[in-house]
């Protein structure tokens, strides 16, 4: 997944790519700026600090500041969420996609790296190995956990109804109350692990497909009563 990730993200890099979109994103923030391109290449390529020098940038493209430099400097970090975001979803699922965006606005302290080497005019490899392993990773080890939660779920589930299967049928012929009850409770066994794995299928779908199902989707899991907290108890994982 990690290879085939790289190679995606890769895929959607040219050496302009990042700069052109973040411009876009800061012009249509709505305060009427014209960003100049190579003014955001040197900046990405610098060795200062790249926060504190679009600060400036932005609070100066027209001669006056926009807002105050906290204010500007949550736009800027927004601003590597969305293009990023952007970016991953080219070529990969939106799930990862989103990831990547969550990460970075978690902690964008990572930009001062991934910076220089997304604009690289020679090599954007290492830019797309960078977003792989510290933005998209978080969205692929859910799915590996999915997997192996699934796995090692219908493995204990077999296992658990054998064993009530043996003994429930210890005296086929003796059939009293404490029988009854104990077939309800396997039967409400049954139903929990088979709800449960459907659950986890779901939600694998769910991130394969960035939650856009044609039947099952976050909107239609939450209307329904019971199903919406496996769901949700999977999800959690």
């Amino acid at each position: 997944m990690r290879s085939s990730c790289i190679n995606n993200i890769d895929r959607s890099l040219k050496s302009d790519t990042f700069v052109n979109k973040y411009a876009s994103y800061l012009e249509s923030l709505g305060y009427s700026l014209r960003v100049n391109p190579e003014k955001l290449t040197s900046i990405f390529g610098g060795e200062k600090n790249i926060d504190e020098e679009l600060v400036k940038y932005i609070n100066n493209i027209n001669g006056r500041r926009i807002a105050e430099d906290e204010e500007v400097i949550s736009l800027v970090h927004e601003g590597y969420a969305v293009v990023i975001r952007d970016i991953v979803s080219q070529n990969v699922n939106k799930y990862a996609a989103e990831t990547a965006a969550k990460e970075i606005r978690s902690d964008s302290s990572g930009m001062q790296e991934l910076a220089p080497l997304i604009t690289d005019r020679e090599d954007r490899t290492p830019a797309a190995k960078y977003i792989a392993d510290h933005y998209t990773a978080p969205a692929f080890v859910t799915i590996y956990k999915l997997i192996g939660f699934l796995l090692l779920f219908v493995a204990a589930a077999i296992m658990i109804y054998l064993i009530l299967q043996q003994y429930m049928s210890r005296d086929d012929t003796k059939i009293d109350a404490g029988a009854h009850i104990c077939g309800g409770i396997i039967g409400i066994i049954k139903g929990g692990l088979f709800v449960t794995v459907a659950a986890a299928l779901i939600r694998i779908w769910a991130i394969m497909g960035s939650d856009e199902m044609l039947f099952f989707n976050n909107s239609v899991i939450d209307k329904s009563i019971i199903f919406k907290y496996f769901y949700t108890f999977v999800s959690s994982l």
